[in-house]
């Protein structure tokens, strides 16, 4: 039976040892691997395993995707055996940050790291299709030595640029350097487990500690073997091992055991390339390389990888043949064939090229292809039925709202169907207004009907306050629907949003701006509303109910679910003629003709079984020919698209997309990329990833941005956010843009914090979603920093984060997941501490939403003897009112009554914000009228409207303890005095946009003034 290398993996003859590969003591017995990987199947942070790749001397390597976009990556789960201790632990993330810096083209990145709930580490990187070079070496044998030079000049590429971080590789080999065939024909070399070979021994790598060494002994640096400090000199002693058995084929130092191997490379001479395989021709340069690499004291190395770089370099150029043709790379100084249009080292396009991109096989020959971003708009393909439906309400407009929704996933052409009616829209005397998403998709409360009306009234969201006030909004309710768009608050004291108002206010600008405008109605595009917030959503869904005499036509689209009062249109994929036909389309923006039939350009079998999304067409026409050998899904296209891009251009779209959508242009020359070279901006336009929209950049599709910053390295993407929150702070955007770089940037306390911030402004603005979201991730950020840190602070910023997400949770009206929440919020709270008693006060109200009282009950009943023990009166308020809220739900309104009295005389004493405690006072207040004590409940009522005075903040819960006045009033009898005070409380309803509270107060006003 085969045995295996239970470190490496790699085959192993039953009389071994050890590893030919590794060097590892072996067991005897060392069987393969079991069939079934319990890890296959499982989700880490996002990404599913699907399938074992390999199993090395760190751990086991998966094929993975990554669920939210369906892009293919790697994942290395970290072997158990090598993590005993919390120290091993913080040395992984301390490496894995270091190396996750790493962002070059020739470094695999790391865009992601952690460790999973019960304890499992893991590591996710770039997946590569390709052989490392030992398996090279195996199937080859002695490389050609441009060859040679090739690969050397792309790993030293890699290691300069990890140096110059401080990052050093310690276990640098033939199987931590991959060859990734191009489809220019040269490798791109790609280098791995940078600076991570220190997991398996920490910083102790003497020979004496056999079971410590960190590396591999057969490339392993003197002072590496005898446990010295190992800077970049070491790697580039590595490196020359690895050049001496390319040029040889043999390793300089071979012996029978490992520790035997690591004395001879501290103590035996370095032999001579040129002596050990004579038949070779080795030319000096390199053998003078190789020797000089190897040398036993570092200071007689080449001291940077730069400079051994240089040497292979001037090597390279004395092994070309007189009279071939070379170009030298204007971004890394490679040398490449001068058939190549791109450098086989960092990917960039070779000067003297074409700029066009390489026609596609489907395009017939007649045409000339051209870079996506650069050509005309493509015609519909396909599409004729899907824009019939579209642009019917255009040509017969009726009064009142039409919704249309687009729903399809990323990469289909939604966008392109909302142009395409934008055009006929216009084309027809509509207005046209465009809302799409924050360009960081940060979720404000009301967003997206803040830019619309802001478009509408061609004015600056700071200036939309003064439209409360301007003469044609003499309706209190949507002056009242503008001040919330200006600032949301929501209606303070009541459990809901002024949301019917924000609507009117958009009803009523509409009007203005298409009058102003003399046309035919408003045509509403909104794209991407699955990143929008959703108290937008609310008012679109409201604006059916208010919009009368216009005509007003909303097509939105998004990749989730259709809201319900729209109506769905479905966009689908192309079929295989589609496909073809949407190709052959790009070159001149004209549909081919009867005569265009080129037989001979088919899509592959297996392509045209695919789900074809025109987004995938334009990324493989990009890449090239179809063939086999192209991505199959749309976010490993455009992974091939980025590694093609020159360093500078790489590295600016990073920065683009780390922005958001869209970044305007002068954060880019002032702030974020100073001296930024515009051949690099020139280069991405012309590729088609980025446009020029007024004095903004802008991505030319969402879902590329989104794979471009996932698939940036995990250090680096958190460096280019730290730097876009100070610039973003520094210009005094809103927190919920600030938030999300917060959050990606790595600074948890700051993070936490405006989350904080977040969930509250938008529990206020009646988002409660928007309030599980920013809860929910504090609570799984908070977990996060716990499990990496053990810091007890996050313990307690999980409980109260916690809290607040099952209070919202239950507003949602998901009882059953706010339990499910609070429950293990309890779990990490002290036995005696206010935590415990508010967590309890949790659980008893959402057992009360649930119709169990008797739970709610026991469970408010530990948490008032609790706060009895604590002394704590604030503690005990929160629980007086709930027990109130209990006590109304089952009817026992003397309870309810004397816990709200408790409640307000403890909110008194704690001197809580006067409207929350006018709110209690309302609530006791109505609790004393039905129970037939009219004096006393007048009394607290009246409290309640002295200490809401006439500020505007507190109208709405001011109109309600107006009409229970008015109610008093008239079960007393006096139907005067009850209309004037529910005359009284509509005016303050309305100031305060409270439409359903309005509804009902002029219904009372109507019927009473009749009555009387």
């Amino acid at each position: 039976m085969d045995r295996f290398c239970p470190r490496c993996g790699a085959a192993i003859r039953q009389d071994d040892r050890f590893c030919g590969r590794c060097g590892a003591a072996l067991a005897a017995g060392s069987e393969a691997p079991a069939a079934h990987d319990p890890l296959v199947g499982r989700t880490m942070g996002g990404y599913v395993l699907h399938e074992l790749l390999g199993v090395g001397g760190m751990g086991r390597v998966y094929r993975a995707e990554q669920a939210a976009l369906g892009r293919t990556v790697a994942v290395k789960v970290i072997h158990p055996h090598l993590l005993g201790d919390e120290q091993t632990v913080a040395r992984f993330y301390q490496e894995a940050r270091a190396a996750s810096r790493l962002n070059h083209p020739n470094s695999v990145s790391i865009i992601d790291f952690g460790r999973t709930d019960d304890g499992v580490l893991y590591l996710v990187m770039e997946h590569l299709v390709g052989k490392d070079l030992a398996t090279v070496l195996h199937e080859q044998g002695p490389l050609p030595f441009p060859r040679i030079c090739e690969i050397l000049e792309g790993t030293l590429a890699a290691l300069g640029e990890a140096h110059a971080h401080g990052v050093v590789h310690r276990d640098l080999k033939p199987e931590n350097i991959l060859l990734k065939m191009q489809r220019s024909g040269a490798p791109l070399v790609k280098v791995v487990d940078f600076g991570l070979a220190t997991i398996l021994g920490g910083t102790s790598t003497a020979i004496t500690s056999p079971g410590l060494v960190c590396g591999t002994p057969d490339y392993m640096a003197p002072e590496q073997g005898r446990g010295e400090s190992v800077d970049g000199r070491g790697d580039l002693y590595s490196l020359g091992v690895v050049l001496f058995e390319m040029l040889t084929d043999r390793l300089p130092y071979v012996d029978e055991t490992p520790t035997k191997v690591v004395l001879r490379h501290i103590q035996d001479p370095v032999p001579d390339p040129r002596l050990v395989a004579p038949h070779r021709g080795i030319p000096d340069a390199l053998a003078e390389i190789a020797m000089r690499a190897m040398q036993k004291a570092p200071d007689q190395r080449f001291q940077t990888a730069d400079e051994m770089l240089e040497a292979v370099r001037r090597a390279a150029r004395s092994l070309a043949q007189p009279g071939s043709a070379e170009v030298l790379c204007g971004e890394c100084g490679a040398r490449s064939p001068a058939s190549m249009r791109f450098c086989g080292v960092c990917g960039a396009r070779l000067p003297g090229t074409s700029g066009a991109l390489e026609r596609s096989s489907l395009v017939p020959s007649r045409r000339v292809s051209m870079p996506v971003g650069l050509r005309p708009r493509r015609p519909l393909v396909g599409r004729a039925d899907l824009m019939e439906r579209l642009e019917q309400p255009l040509v017969q407009p009726q009064p009142g709202l039409r919704w249309l929704h687009l729903c399809g996933e990323p990469g289909i052409g939604k966008t392109r169907l909302l142009e395409e009616v934008d055009l006929r829209a216009r084309e027809r005397g509509w207005l046209v207004c465009w809302t799409r998403p924050a360009p960081n998709r940060a979720l404000m409360p009301y967003g997206m009907v803040r830019a619309l009306t802001t478009s509408l009234l061609g004015c600056r969201e700071e200036d939309l306050g003064r439209y409360a006030d301007a003469g044609y909004l003499d309706d209190p309710v949507a002056r009242a629907g503008v001040r919330e768009l200006v600032q949301p608050r929501g209606l303070r004291g009541l459990d809901r949003a002024p949301t019917a108002a924000v609507a009117r206010a958009l009803a009523v600008l509409t009007r203005v701006a298409v009058a102003a405008s003399g046309a035919r109605g408003l045509v509403w595009l909104a794209d991407d509303i699955h990143h929008c917030d959703a108290p937008s959503l609310h008012v679109a869904s409201w604006l059916r109910s208010v919009v009368e005499r216009e005509s007003v036509v909303l097509v939105s689209a998004s990749s989730g679910s259709t809201p319900p009062e729209a109506e769905e249109v479905p966009v689908p994929a192309f079929d295989l003629e589609e496909a073809q036909a949407f190709l052959a389309s790009g070159a001149d923006g004209s549909l081919p003709g009867a005569s265009d039939e080129n037989a001979g350009n088919r899509i592959p079998a297996s392509r045209g079984r695919q789900r074809l999304l025109p987004l995938y067409l334009e990324q493989i026409e990009a890449l090239g020919a179809v063939d086999e050998t192209l991505p199959p899904r749309l976010s490993d296209a455009v992974i091939a698209r980025v590694e093609r891009l020159a360093v500078d251009a790489r590295r600016l779209l990073q920065t683009l997309a780390v922005v958001g959508d869209r970044c305007p242009r002068a954060w880019l020359d002032e702030d974020l990329y100073q001296g930024m070279p515009s051949a690099a901006l020139a280069a991405l336009q012309r590729a088609g990833f980025v446009r020029q929209e007024g004095d903004e950049v802008a991505f030319q599709n969402p879902f590329v941005r989104d794979v471009v910053e996932a698939s940036i390295p995990a250090q680096v993407r958190r460096e280019l956010h730290e730097r876009v929150l100070s610039l973003v702070i520094d210009r005094g955007l809103p927190v919920e843009v600030r938030v999300e770089h917060a959050v990606r940037a790595g600074d948890p306390m700051r993070a936490l914090l405006m989350l904080e911030q977040v969930g509250d402004a938008a529990r206020r603005a009646g988002d409660a979603a928007g309030a599980v979201n920013a809860y929910r991730r504090a609570v799984e950020l908070a977990r996060r920093e716990l499990l990496e840190s053990a810091e007890p602070a996050f313990e307690g910023a999980i409980v109260s984060f916690s809290r607040k997400l099952g209070d919202a949770l239950a507003e949602m009206g998901d009882a059953v997941g706010a339990d499910g929440v609070l429950r293990e919020a309890l779990d990490l709270t002290g036995p005696l501490s206010t935590e415990r008693v508010a967590v309890l006060a949790a659980l008893a109200a959402v057992a009360s939403r649930r119709e169990r009282q008797r739970d709610a009950l026991r469970m408010l009943g530990r948490a008032l003897e609790l706060a009895a023990t604590l002394g704590e009166p604030a503690a005990e308020l929160g629980v007086q009112a709930v027990l109130s809220d209990v006590r109304r739900r089952e009817g026992d309104l003397v309870g309810a009554a004397n816990a709200l009295a408790r409640t307000v005389e403890l909110a008194e004493a704690a001197r809580v914000a006067p409207w929350q405690t006018a709110r209690w006072l309302v609530d006791l207040g109505e609790t004393l009228l039905e129970l037939g004590d009219g004096g006393e409940a007048r009394r607290r009522l009246e409290d309640a409207l002295r200490l809401l005075g006439d500020d505007p903040a507190g109208d709405a819960l001011a109109a309600r303890a107006l009409s229970v006045l008015g109610a008093a009033a008239e079960i007393e009898g006096a139907h005067d005095a009850a209309v004037t005070l529910y005359r009284e409380a509509l005016a303050r309803a309305l100031r305060a946009g409270d439409v359903d509270g309005a509804r009902n107060y002029q219904k009372a006003a109507e019927a009473f003034g009749r009555a009387s």
